[in-house]
């Protein structure tokens, strides 16, 4: 029981027993006036919760981290009696969300403001009900209705933009990397080469056979199509015992959000792009295209909690069979490690190609990492490394790549 009810019954009875106990008239008119103005008050109460009502509305049922919907709430009073300071919050399990108003409202009247619900965090929360509470004017007595309308949301990870980040392809032509130049010819030449016994003479690139002293031709970007990979898998290291860092700042939330805004980036170039991970439960997404395939597995991500008990290294070889000369593996992970490497050599020697992107434990206040980003490279994997609080664009800049 409130306190103020508690004080609401005590009162009248101290007035009533000190005016039997002197017999003061005087007494026993406050006690009458007192239980009049309790009465009273909870009669105001009662009367100025009925007829109050609300409807919300939003722009979407869903955001990405660090998003806002907008969010327009109304008020409205049915009843003829005007209502007085009344108190209208919302209730919500969204992070950070505090959204409350107190009004006047006049007899038959609504009033209606728009605000911002601010995304700060994917998962699924609920938005409401709407609570409306009103208290008597000596706050004696106060009432509250739920307004039942609850919606939920759910927010997607963030994916920030990879400018500088370009997928591997599956196969690089030619004996060697020294054989192949960038070119800068045009829009139409993607790069060149040496000069091979077939190729024609309006094929050669005048230029770079000047700067290198060597024949040199012209490739372009229908001849390096042959080499992109014709399915991408995305590999998110889910284990529980793995993660450190808190919040936001933990390798969690950082896997996820790399794992997203790299599948965004496949999805827009239009290459197919998959997802596996063992969490809460396994995930698995077959590599497709299209806005349909990327929200799906959005939403995933959204909801995936890294309580995992599947190792990385457990999943590679469980997919084995899906990872082929067509394939390039890029796999998130705070624990890379020797066990990992041999897995990954199984699907390498299968001919993909494979990229780890390891999330610096030790920046985010866990242990030195026991394998070291060179000997990932002597093993022919790509690599890239990430750490606590660096921008996504630049540690994933494919000019920055770790190769052999």
């Amino acid at each position: 029981m409130k306190r103020q009810v508690v004080l609401a019954i005590i009162i009248p009875v101290v007035i009533l027993a000190v005016a039997l106990a002197i017999g003061s008239v005087l007494m026993l008119r406050l006690f009458a006036t007192a239980v009049l103005v309790l009465t009273l008050s909870y009669l105001w109460v009662r009367i100025s919760i009925r007829g109050i009502a609300s409807q919300v509305t939003r722009s979407a049922e869903h955001c990405q981290a660090g998003g806002c919907l907008d969010e327009e709430v109304t008020v409205f009073n049915s009843s003829r009696i005007p209502k007085f300071l009344v108190k209208v919050e919302e209730e919500s399990s969204l992070p950070g969300r505090h959204n409350m108003a107190v009004l006047n409202l006049p007899s038959r009247s609504s009033y209606r403001w728009q605000t911002q619900v601010y995304c700060q965090r994917r998962g699924r929360y609920t938005l409401g009900p709407q609570i409306a509470s009103v208290t008597d004017p000596f706050g004696f007595f106060s009432l509250s209705r739920s307004m039942e309308q609850t919606d939920t949301i759910i927010v997607y990870p963030a994916t920030p933009e990879l400018p500088f980040f370009q997928p591997p392809f599956h196969h690089e032509p030619g004996p060697g990397s020294s054989r192949w130049l960038i070119s800068e010819s045009g829009p139409n030449a993607a790069r060149v080469r040496e000069y091979a016994s077939g190729d024609t003479l309006n094929r050669i690139h005048w230029r770079s056979t000047a700067h290198t002293r060597r024949l040199m031709v012209k490739e372009f970007d229908a001849d390096r199509s042959n080499y992109a990979a014709k399915n991408t898998w995305i590999v998110l290291d889910m284990h529980q015992d793995f993660q450190v860092g808190d919040g936001d700042e933990g390798t969690e939330e950082y896997g996820i959000t790399v794992a997203a805004s790299l599948i965004k980036k496949y999805v827009d170039i239009g290459q197919k792009v998959g997802l596996i991970a063992a969490g809460d439960q396994s995930y698995r997404f077959p590599p497709e295209t299209g806005s349909q395939h990327l929200w799906k597995m959005l939403e995933v991500l959204a909801l995936v909690k890294a309580t995992g008990e599947t190792t990385v290294e457990r999943l590679i070889p469980q997919e084995i069979e899906s990872f082929g000369i067509n394939s390039v593996i890029i796999v998130i992970t705070p624990a890379a490690n020797e066990r990992l490497v041999a897995a990954l050599h199984q699907a390498k020697n299968r001919g993909a190609v494979v990229m780890i992107i390891s999330l610096d434990a030790a920046s985010f206040g866990g242990e030195v990492g026991r394998i070291t980003a060179a000997s990932l490279v002597s093993s022919g994997f790509h690599f890239h490394t990430i750490k606590q609080g660096e921008e996504l664009s630049k540690a994933l800049d494919s000019g920055t790549l770790i190769r052999r």
